[in-house]
């Protein structure tokens, strides 16, 4: 990717690039040799003393996939894709990144043979992460740069989900600190100590013995979500990490992304739904009532 500037004062290049969007890590990785900045179609450095009327292109250096994420063919959904972002609709009990205990069958692995196979030269960089029960939306970014800016970027979140029981309220915000049990687990607890969790819903239907809801994220710990309706008492339905109920696939998706394209400032908004909803038109009503 090459970032244009059209320079308007007198300024050593270091110091403009100090006032760009560009982070101090991925100048330090341009300056390194493994990008360029070209100066009116001439290569320069960044001691450089740029004019007013000056045309800058900082070209943003290619990363490209390690030996780690193996290239498996595997079908997977694409929602949407441009020359700066893929976004999935990921299945559910799939792995995001490789894993001792998935290696070769992760999402990571499957998007790497994706681009080998279109001719896509890129490194694997998610932009949002989902556990490996989770399904629904996830966000790729094709470049360094286009990651980092969208890790800065404003996106909504929201989740449809199952949850065990009856919740009473018909909306709320649940405001918590979550941190991990121990060292030795994966599980996450609840600790009001320090505050660093939001999570909004809203009730969309009650059945006999469990509840769909809503959730929009405010922030994004790990198993939020899951913690936080656990906490309430209504652990989501298929969740053997936080609840004694098994059940295959835990419900709990990424229903809804919403955010303003890096490049195009497109609005970009996409909906997926879940194979565990029998009813969509009921539910879109739902959601939209």
């Amino acid at each position: 990717m090459i970032k244009r500037y059209l320079i308007n004062e007198e300024i050593i290049l270091r110091d403009f690039l100090n006032k760009t969007d560009l982070s101090q890590n991925l100048i330090t990785t341009i300056t390194g040799g493994n990008g360029s900045y070209i100066v009116n179609d001439m290569y320069v450095d960044k001691s450089y003393k740029l004019k007013p009327g000056d045309t800058l292109e900082v070209v943003i250096p290619v990363s490209k996939i390690g030996p780690n994420i193996k290239s498996i063919y595997h079908d997977f959904e694409i929602v949407y894709e441009d020359s700066y972002l893929l976004i999935i609709n990921k299945e559910p009990n799939l792995s995001v990144i490789p894993t001792a205990r998935h290696f070769t069958n992760s999402l990571a692995n499957y998007v790497a043979s994706y681009y080998k196979r279109n001719g896509i030269i890129t490194n694997i960089h998610f932009v949002n992460r989902l556990d490996a029960k989770t399904s629904g939306l996830i966000i790729l970014a094709k470049n360094m740069y286009i990651n980092e800016v969208m890790k800065k970027t404003d996106i909504v979140k929201k989740y449809l989900l199952e949850v065990e029981g009856i919740l009473e309220k018909n909306y709320d915000i649940i405001e918590t600190g979550i941190e991990r049990e121990n060292d030795d687990t994966i599980k996450r607890t609840i600790n009001f100590e320090k505050i660093n969790s939001k999570t909004e819903y809203k009730v969309l239907k009650r059945s006999d013995t469990t509840t769909y809801v809503m959730a929009r994220l405010h922030t994004g710990k790990t198993h939020q979500l899951r913690v936080h309706f656990n906490y309430l008492g209504h652990p989501i339905v298929g969740d053997d990490l936080y609840s004694d109920t098994i059940k295959k696939d835990l419900h709990l998706h990424s229903y809804y992304l919403e955010f303003i394209h890096p490049v195009t400032k497109e609005l970009i908004v996409l909906k997926t739904y879940p194979k565990w909803i029998n009813d969509l038109e009921e539910f879109y009503q739902l959601i939209h009532n």
